[in-house]
């Protein structure tokens, strides 16, 4: 619970600072790409293997890419706001990153058990929710023309990751003991997708500013190398 409390924090800072002061685009767009490699190397590199050995690759690419896509599509309906906050656009992009919040708290807590991950996925989520506190925090006081309303808002949805983490443990077990080992094949699964998506989120709509796919491909290169130190160490 301390690393989901630790990234609610740093969001809750984040929605604080853009509120108050507006974002940094350019400081917001390297940490979410050095946090978006991060996250990306971890799901191809870590979390598909593992669930392949469950479900087979072509399942647990499947699943994962399901997942991906599904959050993309929520993203592009629910959360795609430009740069200039529209009317009407502060109740669909509440329920996007609610839904984003929950599953940050639950991944973190799901990968907890493994020692790299436990330390490498807080990082490239730390890296996601500084970046994703500025913008909510920004867009929330452009659309409300509040700074308390702003704070409020965004600190209530960034909360859920506390809530995601919090449950995390009860369900998995649930799920264990009614459908096996099929269960954590799909909760990795989401949460591989859910990887992928920060990872084509921060890369591709800011890839023209310069250093953000050099910053991107570095931390998903790092990833893979720890990855593969890691393998080794087992073999």
């Amino acid at each position: 619970m301390a690393a989901a409390w630790l990234l609610t924090t740093l969001a809750l800072f984040g929605v604080l600072a853009g509120s108050v002061l507006g974002q940094s685009r350019t400081l917001s767009a390297h940490l979410a790409a050095a946090g978006g490699g991060l996250l990306s190397g971890i799901c191809l590199f870590w979390l598909l293997p593992e669930i392949a050995g469950v479900s087979g690759w072509i399942a647990g690419c499947a699943l994962a890419g399901l997942a991906c896509a599904t959050l993309l599509l929520l993203d592009r309906y629910l959360a795609h706001v430009g740069l200039s906050p529209r009317h009407g656009v502060v109740g669909p992009l509440l329920a996007a990153t609610s839904i984003h919040s929950f599953l940050d708290g639950w991944s973190v807590r799901a990968l907890a058990i493994q020692p790299l991950t436990s330390v490498a996925v807080p990082i490239g989520l730390a890296l996601h929710k500084v970046p994703e506190g500025l913008a909510l925090g920004w867009i929330l006081r452009k659309a409300t023309h509040s700074t308390s309303r702003a704070v409020l808002a965004g600190a209530a949805v960034e909360l859920l990751t506390v809530i995601g983490a919090s449950v995390e443990p009860r369900a998995d077990r649930s799920g264990v003991a009614t459908f096996g080992s099929w269960w954590t094949a799909v909760v990795l699964s989401i949460v591989a997708g859910t990887f992928l998506f920060l990872g084509f989120h921060t890369v591709v709509p800011e890839r023209k500013k310069a250093g953000v796919v050099p910053i991107f491909v570095a931390a998903f290169v790092a990833a893979g190398v720890i990855a593969r130190s890691k393998l080794r160490g087992e073999i």
